[in-house]
C-alpha cells in the first residue's frame, strides 16, 4: 500500500495502457469521495462517465428473471460500448451485485477492460487483497481477490494505491 495524490493516480491509470486489463478500481465506503474523484479523472483523461445503475435498471425492467440472469452482462457491455472512446469511467455500479443478475462484477470489469481504459467505482472495501461488497450474510455480499490491476482505496481525500499481482 502506498499513499498517492491525484497526479500519481492519473499516471498509474495511464500506465495500465499496456496491461492485459486496463482497469483501475476506486474502492471506498459510501460518501468516501469516489464519485467526485472519478469525475476529476474523467476530465483529466477526457473520458466519458457512465452512471451504470440507472440505464442498466431501465433496460432490465422489461426482462423476465431468466432473461435478466442470462443477458445482464451483455446489456451492461452494450451500455459501455455506447459511450466508448479510448476508455470510460463507470460509477454507481451497485446494481451489478444484485443476486438476480447472477454476475461476477469483478470478472465483468476485467472483461470490458481488455481493450479500453476502465476506471470503475466499487462501493465497499479492499481487505487482504480482496474487493468486498456488502456484509457477510447479506444476499448481495461479494468478495473476490483482485489481480493484475491497481486498486485505489478512497478514504476522505486520501488515496491508497494497492498494486495487485
Amino acid at each position: 500500500m502506498t499513499r498517492i495524490n491525484e497526479a500519481q493516480l492519473i499516471d498509474t491509470i495511464r500506465a495500465t495502457q499496456t496491461a492485459y486489463h486496463k482497469l483501475t478500481i476506486l474502492v471506498g465506503e459510501t460518501h468516501a469521495g469516489k464519485t467526485p474523484l472519478l469525475k476529476r479523472i474523467a476530465m483529466e483523461l477526457d473520458l466519458p462517465v457512465l452512471n451504470l445503475g440507472l440505464p442498466l435498471s431501465q433496460r432490465l425492467l422489461s426482462k423476465s428473471r431468466r432473461q435478466i440472469s442470462l443477458q445482464s452482462a451483455d446489456i451492461a457491455t452494450e451500455l459501455i460500448d455506447e459511450h466508448i472512446s479510448k476508455g470510460i469511467c463507470i460509477d454507481n455500479t451497485e446494481l451489478l451485485f444484485q443476486g438476480p443478475l447472477k454476475m461476477d462484477p469483478l470478472a465483468f470489469f476485467e472483461k470490458v477492460s481488455r481493450n479500453r481504459y476502465v476506471i470503475a467505482t466499487w462501493n465497499g472495501t479492499f481487505v487482504n487483497g480482496e474487493l468486498r461488497f456488502g456484509e457477510p450474510g447479506h444476499p448481495d455480499h461479494f468478495h473476490k481477490a483482485a489481480a493484475g490491476y491497481p486498486v485505489v482505496a478512497v478514504k476522505e481525500n486520501e488515496l491508497e494505491l494497492h498494486l495487485t499481482a
